[in-house]
């Protein structure tokens, strides 16, 4: 229930209490009041009646010289004058008529025998029981209010006549009061009070729903206000009107202001947010930050591929639900944060599952503030240990190609004209020897290699200008895999291809498909006896991935470090320039490259390109099947 709707009950309700409460007491005075009146008036006629008899008693009996001496004769001489004396009953009927509200005046004798009354009729009856006042002053007055309402009674008031100095009374004097015509008394004055009971209630519910409006409306107005400034929505169109109290005009005015500042501040936060969220999604290495309660905040995509779960699954969670303690990594993580102790590249190896084992470096920070020292949150930081040695693979590659580069560039053009110098001289010389030397035609051979060796140098390093353009990468691959069709069939090699949707790269076709190429005839050449050749690409987040994988004899773990090198070949024909040109076209492409390689198993290489923004949409589209 609304704070309006119990202010509205509780005006009603406590109007409707103090009403009823000061109309009981009302009523409680009233029938009290009413039912002493009407007493005390029943007794003033029946004393004036006691007197007036007596009076009359002792005048008829003087007049008549009788003298009793015993009680019977007494009683039997006054029963006598009451009943035959017509003053007496004239006496009644002149009382009744002046007295309100009473019915009947009756003499009865200690029997209920009615010896005189005001009307000839009651004469010679018995008298009727009827409620003595006595017994209804003592009664409930509620019960007396409620009969007098809804029954029809008589009450009556009792004097008791009787001669000195016997104390035994002779007569009953009894004044009988009708209850309806109490009740026609009385009524008016009930009706009176209905009335105002009926209004009071009325006013009751009229203030009931205006006072809450009148008092609960500027704070609503200032609840929206502070909804408002909460949703970031907050204008001057909701400040006070110019009706309204100094007081809510001046909160509203505050308001106004702290809704300015929560607005800059909550974009301030919101940028700051947006900022760390793509810092996130640019480091490998998967980042969780928690709050202080333990629940998950933020969380880079590489966490999502690490965990194996979206960014929806993982938001809100709480730490042991994501790491439980039952785990290797949970444990280390969940006792660094119970015992509020921070960890730093601690090594943990993942056992191995569906895809092998995982070797980890796992970083636990606990955020505090600076002032109080309070917890405000953690920072935990898992890295792949084999990415990482793999990018340092990539990085020492890529420092070897740059410093061969620098070497042969120059060395290259310094042999150049030595060795064209002594092809020359030789030619000379041959032609002025009239046999043929054998030795003369080795070394035209090896000047000749030579040659061709500092030509592949100088080729290598010759810089590339990149005819760059959106393409489609699974394009590029079935160009490829139409190349090498009819030479993996002789083989005896299976070709399986899983190429989704379209993948946009920004490339030179021509170099990507020699690179592709380099890498697939690796892979046919590796099964000698026949196999698979998978070959797949995919959208990864922002990246186009190509995976080729063969079933050859894999790469001995002690040259999986050098294959990419220049010259560098395990092939009696091989040039070892295959697969260094490749990784270079690959970094041209601001792309990487990777394998991983198990003896007896086969080699798989990863290939990763940037996606055009552009066109993401339309590939993670088709990528859905939804286009």
């Amino acid at each position: 229930m609304s704070l309006k709707a119990r202010l509205r009950v509780a005006i009603v309700a406590l109007v409707t209490l103090v009403v009823i409460g000061m109309s009981a007491l009302y009523l409680y005075d009233f029938t009290r009041m009413t039912f002493h009146a009407a007493s005390e008036r029943a007794g003033l006629v029946a004393d004036e009646v006691k007197g007036n008899l007596v009076d009359r008693l002792d005048r008829e009996t003087a007049a008549r010289g009788v003298h009793p001496g015993a009680l019977q004769e007494w009683k039997a001489n006054w029963s006598r004058v009451v009943s035959t004396d017509p003053s007496i009953a004239e006496m009644l009927k002149r009382t009744l008529a002046s007295a309100d509200l009473v019915v009947a005046i009756l003499v009865t004798d200690d029997q209920g025998h009615v010896l005189a009354a005001s009307s000839p009729d009651l004469v010679h009856t018995t008298q009727k029981p009827a409620e003595d006042f006595r017994d209804l002053l003592a009664r409930n007055w509620i019960v007396n209010l409620w009969d007098l309402m809804t029954r029809r009674e008589d009450y009556t008031t009792t004097r008791t006549l009787g001669v000195e100095p016997y104390k035994q009374p002779f007569f009953n004097i009894t004044v009988v009061i009708r209850s309806v015509l109490l009740k026609h008394a009385v009524q008016p004055a009930l009706q009176v009070l209905a009335l105002t009971f009926g209004s009071a209630l009325f006013i009751s519910i009229f203030l009931g729903t205006v006072l809450p409006t009148v008092i609960l409306d500027p704070l609503q107005r200032v609840s929206r206000s502070i909804d408002l400034i909460r949703t970031g929505q907050f204008d001057t169109s909701t400040l006070a009107l110019p009706r309204e109290a100094s007081e809510f005009a001046a909160v509203q005015s505050k308001l106004s202001l702290l809704g300015q500042q929560f607005r800059g501040a909550k974009q301030d936060a919101l940028e700051l947010r947006s900022n760390v969220e793509q810092l996130l999604e640019r480091l490998e290495e998967a980042v969780l930050l928690f709050d202080n309660s333990g629940r998950l905040m933020m969380a880079g995509e590489t966490a999502e591929r690490m965990l194996g779960k979206n960014r929806e699954q993982l938001v809100g969670r709480s730490l042991e639900e994501l790491f439980p303690v039952s785990t290797v990594l949970g444990n280390v993580i969940v006792n660094a944060v119970r015992m509020r102790e921070s960890v730093h590249n601690q090594a943990v190896t993942i056992p191995p599952e569906a895809g092998g084992a995982m070797r980890l470096l796992v970083t636990v920070e606990i955020l505090r503030r600076t002032s109080s020292q309070e917890n405000i949150g953690t920072l935990i930081t898992l890295r792949d240990v084999e990415s990482r040695r793999q990018l340092e693979v990539q990085l020492g590659i890529s420092s070897r190609l740059a410093a061969i580069s620098r070497l042969t560039s120059g060395v290259a053009h310094e042999i150049k004209n030595p060795l064209n110098a002594m092809a020359l001289h030789l030619e000379v010389l041959k032609s002025k020897l009239d046999v043929q030397e054998p030795e003369l035609d080795v070394i035209a051979r090896e000047i000749k290699r030579l040659d061709n060796v500092v030509k592949t140098f100088l080729n290598f390093n010759k810089p590339v200008v990149l005819q760059a353009r959106p393409i489609d990468l699974n394009r590029v691959v079935e160009q490829v895999l139409a190349l090498v069709l009819v030479d993996a069939q002789a083989r005896n090699i299976e070709m399986e291809k899983a190429l989704n949707g379209k993948l946009w790269i920004n490339g030179d076709p021509d170099l990507l498909q020699q690179a592709i190429l380099n890498v697939v005839n690796n892979g046919i050449e590796a099964m000698k006896d026949g196999g698979q050749l998978a070959v797949r690409t995919e959208w990864s987040g922002e990246e186009c991935r190509l995976t080729i994988r063969d079933a050859g004899p894999g790469i001995a773990p002690e040259i999986q470090d050098r294959i990419f090198n220049l010259y560098f070949t395990t092939k009696q024909q091989g040039t070892g320039i295959g697969l260094a040109t490749t990784f270079r076209v690959v970094q041209l492409h601001s792309g990487t490259i990777d394998f991983v390689s198990e003896q007896g198993k086969g080699t798989t290489f990863r290939l990763r390109f940037p996606g055009m923004m552009d066109y993401q949409g339309e590939a993670l589209t088709s990528a859905t099947g939804t286009s």
